[in-house]
């Protein structure tokens, strides 16, 4: 079963979200710090880690996995960008509120988590998901925080993790490798992306009033929406689709883009909001309750979708 380790990896992220937090707590850390880190995770160390995740022999079964990937990536997103429509329709929704609903933490979160489970071979196809992504993030979703000129073409092709996955992509292509040196450099800073994001969200919740977390009862309906219906919405797809039988280790390839689409919101949401002055501490929040509630939401429906899709995950 998957969702042994699956609580075991969530829960040992989650000692460096607390001891960051206590040490902020303790005076040691100011919560300012937070901008810097968050300065340093979207512009270096993320786009470190899409450019690694890239750095694989291409093969025939290595495309039909990224193809699988991207496109299970693009229906997901598709789907919260409709319910999040909807909610904005419906029920008023901010941007913080819908952007928290739509991008999840699929590569902070997601990539130690199959690389723990399934084996760094298998990270490659999270590139699939980040490639998605990336690409709505840094186009529709940057939007909401910097207005409708942060969205030109222009900025998002010249954003450096649209520069990474380009790039990885070329490198995967020409089959040129890398010097070692460099190799093990890009490695090295894309190994940061999980504790260095529970950091940053731990100095957050380090600089809170625990009761600010539930000062605004609207916070209560992202949870819902982001964990279970979207998250139920993106299971109920990946078993009905038949892709996981239809293809050599299709079981395995689904999950991973699917783990990405069960994450809690983004973390890079609140430090784009940190950024650009934009109800950071909502965002934060929001981040912390849907993180907070992960290791619970993620092996809960992982077991389901195991138990849905007949076979071995291997």
């Amino acid at each position: 079963m998957i969702a042994i380790p699956l609580v075991k990896k969530i829960a040992e992220l989650f000692l460096i979200l607390f001891a960051a937090a206590a040490l902020v707590k303790t005076g040691v850390f100011k919560a300012d710090y937070s901008r810097v880190l968050s300065r340093i995770s979207l512009y270096f160390v993320t786009p470190c880690v899409v450019f690694n995740s890239f750095q694989k022999e291409l093969s025939e079964d290595l495309v039909q996995g990224l193809l699988i990937a991207a496109g299970l990536a693009a229906v997901f997103q598709l789907i919260f960008l409709l319910v999040a429509w909807i909610l904005r329709r419906v029920w008023k929704a901010t941007d913080v509120e819908r952007a928290s609903i739509v991008y999840t933490n699929a590569g902070n979160l997601v990539i130690p988590l199959v690389s723990y489970i399934l084996g760094p071979e298998w990270v490659v196809y999270v590139a699939g998901y980040l490639l998605v992504f990336n690409v709505m993030f840094w186009t529709i979703g940057i939007r909401s925080f910097a207005g409708k000129g942060a969205a030109s073409l222009k900025k998002a092709i010249l954003n450096p993790n649209i520069l990474a996955v380009a790039a990885g992509l070329l490198l995967m292509v020409s089959g040129f490798s890398l010097p070692e040196p460099i190799s093990i450099a890009f490695s090295d800073v894309a190994a940061m992306i999980g504790p260095l994001s529970m950091m940053i969200t731990g100095m957050v919740v380090g600089s809170m009033n625990f009761r600010d977390l539930f000062a605004n009862k609207r916070i209560f309906v992202v949870l819902l929406f982001r964990m279970v219906v979207c998250s139920g919405l993106a299971v109920l797809f990946a078993v009905c689709s038949g892709i996981a039988g239809a293809i050599p280790s299709g079981k395995a390839i689904v999950m991973i883009p699917l783990l990405s689409a069960l994450a809690p919101s983004a973390s890079n949401i609140n430090q784009v909001a940190i950024l650009y002055n934009k109800d950071a501490p909502y965002a934060s929040a929001i981040n912390i309750l849907t993180t907070l509630s992960c290791i619970l939401t993620i092996p809960l429906w992982m077991m389901l979708y195991e138990c849905l899709v007949p076979g071995p995950v291997f």
